[in-house]
C-alpha cells in the first residue's frame, strides 16, 4: 500500500511516501515560511524523489490536530483536494500520536506536547505503544503533577517539549526532552500509524469526511463569542 502523508499542524511541515513501513521519500522543512508556501511544493518534490506518481497513491494520511488552527486547515484542505480528485480514501491521525511514534519502542513513558499558548499545552501520553489518555488541552503545571506519577523515564516530544522541559525539569524526576531533530512530527510516522490502523481493521474516511480536530475554539471564534456575550450583557 502506497501512502502519501502530510503534516502542517505546527511550525514545521513534512510530506512522505511510504509503502509497507518503508520510507520511499520524505521531505521536512522548518524554515519559518508559511505552510501555504511550502506544503504543496514539498508534496511535488517528495513524489518526484519517490519515483511514484500521485495516481499510484492508495491512501492519503494527514494530521487532523490538535495544533495550529491555520496549519491543520491547510493540511486537511490539501489532502481533501488530492483525495477527492483521485477518489482515494483517507486516514486522519492525531498530531500528538505522530510526535510520539518514533519513541514507540523506547521503553520510556512518552509525553507528546504542543504549545497551546496561555501556559497550556495540547498533550497525550503513551507507554510501549499504548495510548494512556485522550488528546487534551491542560496547563503545564497540571501536566507536571501527572508526570510525577509516571514511575519511569519520561521523554518529552512535540513542538512544546522544550517549553515543558524548562518549566518542569526541576520538579519532575527522570525527565528528558527529545532531540530537536526528532521531536517534531515527520510525515513517515503518520504513514506508519495509518498503515497500522488499516491493518487493525479501522475504517478509512472519504475526502469530504476529513475534518480538523480542535481541542479549543479557534481564536477568531472565541473573540466573536466574547463580543456577542458582551453585547448581550449591555
Amino acid at each position: 500500500m502506497k501512502i502519501l502523508s502530510l503534516d502542517s499542524s505546527s511550525v514545521t511541515a513534512s510530506v512522505s511516501v511510504t509503502e509497507n513501513r518503508k520510507i520511499l521519500a520524505e521531505g521536512f522543512v522548518n524554515n519559518g515560511l508559511t505552510h501555504s508556501q511550502t506544503l504543496m511544493p514539498l508534496v511535488q518534490e517528495t513524489l518526484e524523489k519517490s519515483g511514484i506518481s500521485i495516481k499510484d497513491i492508495d491512501l492519503f494520511a494527514v494530521t487532523h490536530g490538535p495544533g495550529s488552527f491555520t496549519g491543520v486547515r491547510i493540511g486537511i484542505s490539501s489532502v481533501k483536494g488530492m483525495a477527492d480528485a483521485l477518489s482515494v480514501p483517507c486516514v486522519p491521525v492525531s498530531s500528538l500520536e505522530a510526535a510520539a511514534e518514533p519513541f514507540r519502542d523506547s521503553g520510556a513513558y512518552v509525553c507528546a506536547a504542543m504549545d497551546a499558548r496561555c501556559s497550556q499545552v495540547y498533550t497525550a501520553s503513551f507507554y510501549e505503544g499504548r495510548r494512556l489518555c485522550d488528546d487534551r488541552a491542560i496547563y503545564i503545571e497540571q501536566l507536571g503533577e501527572e508526570l510525577k506519577q509516571a514511575g519511569s523515564k519520561i521523554i518529552l516530544t512535540g513542538d512544546g517539549a522544550a517549553l515543558c522541559y524548562e518549566k518542569l525539569k526541576d520538579t519532575v524526576p527522570d525527565l528528558s526532552v527529545a532531540d530537536e531533530n526528532t521531536r517534531f512530527v515527520h510525515a513517515s510516522s503518520i504513514g506508519f500509524i495509518a498503515e497500522r490502523k488499516i491493518n487493525n481493521g479501522e475504517n478509512t474516511v472519504k475526502s469530504n469526511e476529513l475534518t480538523p480536530f480542535y481541542l479549543r475554539m479557534p481564536q477568531a471564534e472565541r473573540e466573536l463569542k466574547n463580543k456577542k456575550l458582551k453585547g448581550e450583557e449591555k
